[in-house]
């Protein structure tokens, strides 16, 4: 309750002394931006600690109409997290319906496993298809056990396969990444970029669709992947997605595989008939990251809860798999 004993008071006393002595700045200016903030701390020397008190109360250099997309930028772009570097971080985002992020982010991951990279694969949303769809894991843990405080991100890291093929996943139907209040969401996005820097690669399952709560996978990412098929309906989805990236003013650059199609030519005419309609609309249109045949095999994968380059490591879509692999191995463009 706050009661002092005798002795108490000789140890504040000299706490009081010391901390009379330490070299502590204040500054009270409000509404300060990010750049006027830095331009101080330029010309502190010494500088061991900056803790701002309190954020929302800051203004970004990028004026934005909508306040929790100028508080992202605050965070993830301009003030803490742009000394971090990262390593070849990668959100997967679905245009395509029953066509799931969280497979390919795992099939990626597993080839480039298979050429002796070390991955993490993230279940980012914990939406109804989430990477235990497709996988079998004794004993699995889960990211709210993080959100609770019961572990860290560390912990729940899963070893698939191999000590090199690694799994952070949420609990099937729970949706954790959208119930969470925004702030808090943002440090699990920080706490995932600092467990990525022990990986060569990490793929982010992004889900289908960008919420407040999810845009700050996509500014931590180096790359934002999105998954398109030849549907026509799920062409406008892809159409949408791209849209609310722009919309959003997210920085990161952004790719397309087209998923499903019966041949290169098809999936080249899907790119060509997306990109005609982003440019007509002054968007900036993605690159085109690969091309995945249909292939029944990979439902066979899926119901046996096996990966394809294990169980058909020679067909179409395995091939093609591979392919985008070197590309992402290359740098994406």
């Amino acid at each position: 309750k706050g009661n002092l004993e005798n002795d108490d008071w000789e140890k504040l006393a000299r706490a009081a002394g010391v901390l009379a002595e330490a070299d502590i700045l204040i500054d009270d200016t409000s509404g300060i931006s990010v750049t006027g903030m830095k331009a101080k701390l330029r010309r502190v020397k010494n500088l061991g600690l900056v803790v701002i008190d309190y954020l929302q109360l800051m203004q970004s250099d990028k004026h934005s109409d909508n306040r929790v997309q100028e508080v992202s930028d605050i965070i993830y772009n301009s003030l803490f997290l742009e000394s971090m570097h990262n390593k070849n971080i990668y959100a997967l985002i679905s245009g395509a319906e029953n066509i799931g992020a969280s497979w390919l982010a795992l099939t990626l991951a597993h080839a480039l496993n298979k050429q002796k990279q070390k991955v993490l694969t993230i279940d980012g949303i914990g939406n109804y298809s989430n990477i235990l769809e497709y996988i079998s894991i004794q004993n699995p843990m889960y990211i709210e056990e993080y959100i609770k405080g019961r572990k860290t991100l560390n912990q729940l890291v899963l070893a698939y396969k191999n000590q090199d093929f690694n799994i952070l996943t949420g609990m099937a139907g729970n949706n954790y990444i959208n119930s969470l209040p925004l702030g808090r969401a943002q440090v699990l996005t920080n706490d995932i970029q600092i467990v990525a820097q022990n990986y060569d690669h990490t793929f982010i399952d992004a889900g289908s669709e960008i919420s407040p709560n999810n845009l700050s996978f996509y500014n931590i990412a180096d790359n934002i992947i999105i998954l398109c098929s030849e549907n026509n309906s799920d062409m406008v989805r892809t159409f949408d997605l791209i849209k609310s990236i722009n919309e959003a003013g997210i920085q990161t650059s952004y790719s397309l595989i087209v998923n499903k199609v019966n041949s290169y030519e098809d999936g080249y005419k899907v790119y060509e008939k997306l990109s005609n309609i982003i440019e007509k609309n002054g968007l900036k249109f993605p690159s085109l990251l690969g091309i995945i045949r249909f292939d029944t095999r990979i439902r066979d994968t899926i119901k046996n809860k096996e990966l394809l380059l294990n169980r058909y490591p020679e067909s179409e879509a395995a091939i093609d798999i591979c392919e985008i692999v070197e590309k992402i191995k290359r740098g994406i463009r």
